[in-house]
């Protein structure tokens, strides 16, 4: 099988490996008003991963995970939310950390830190917060997938492309900003998590030889614009320039 992957908008991916395997990050789609797809589109899922608790990463993982009955990889703040609020079944969660590799449906996911902050609100008020995470996940024998989450640059994306060698990144570059998914005070940032620069960055010292531009809804922003450019004007190293793709919410590509 051809592996695949799918943009919902946001940070929200599913992708299908060459084993056939359907698998969901962060999905992201009902409240998402950008994605065309919604949860009750969704046909099948082998595997659900959340990077964590905000709430545009988060989503719809309760009703997709009682509609599959999936396993979840995600971090402790993320499985307590599920399993106190939501009433999920404990035994679908693969818990892990930073480092901690997990193997399920016979795809290798590495959870990687992210430096960011992961929390959410619960329906009686409570704060729920934990380490949030990345994730990188070998879909092919050739193609190893890094998702960021939300993170802010760090040179570990260096060591991480020399030990563990991802192929294609889910590169973030901008805030999202529109109905239902801008912060409150938008105005007042200036960049998110990555500015496009520090996407260049992360994109050279990860080694990747695809990036998949990410994290907004909108693909003529001013953040993807301006990260075409440097793409075009960066002096890479030994020239190696990835192949970039900027994609609509909804679009799906074969990897």
């Amino acid at each position: 099988m051809i592996p695949s992957l799918q943009f919902f908008g946001v940070a929200a991916y599913k992708l299908i490996t060459a084993s056939g395997v359907h698998i969901m990050i962060d999905p992201f789609l009902d409240d998402n008003p950008y994605s065309p797809i919604k949860s009750d589109d969704i046909e099948h899922l082998d595997m659900l991963l959340i990077t964590h608790n905000a709430f545009d990463h988060f989503g719809d993982a309760p009703k997709l995970i009682k509609k599959f009955k999936c396993p979840v990889i995600c971090a402790l703040d993320v499985l307590h939310r599920l399993v106190h609020y939501h009433d999920i079944d404990r035994d679908l969660f693969r818990v892990t950390i930073w480092g901690m590799v997990i193997e399920e449906c016979g795809v290798n996911v590495r959870p990687v830190e992210s430096h960011h902050w992961s929390f959410g609100i619960a329906p009686d008020g409570s704060l729920l917060s934990g380490p949030a995470m990345g994730f990188i996940v070998d879909i092919a024998p050739d193609i190893s997938i890094y998702h960021p989450g939300d993170t802010a640059l760090t040179y570990d994306m260096k060591l991480w492309g020399e030990l563990y060698k991802p192929t294609l990144g889910l590169i973030h570059v901008s805030l999202p900003e529109g109905e239902g998914v801008s912060l409150p005070h938008m105005e007042c940032y200036k960049s998110g998590e990555l500015t496009p620069y520090e996407s260049i960055l992360a994109s050279q010292w990860l080694g990747l030889d695809h990036v998949v531009v990410s994290h907004y809804v909108d693909p003529e922003c001013d953040d993807v614009v301006e990260f075409l450019k440097l793409v075009e004007t960066h002096e890479w190293e030994d020239g190696l320039r990835p192949k970039v793709t900027v994609l609509e919410p909804g679009e799906v590509i074969e990897l």
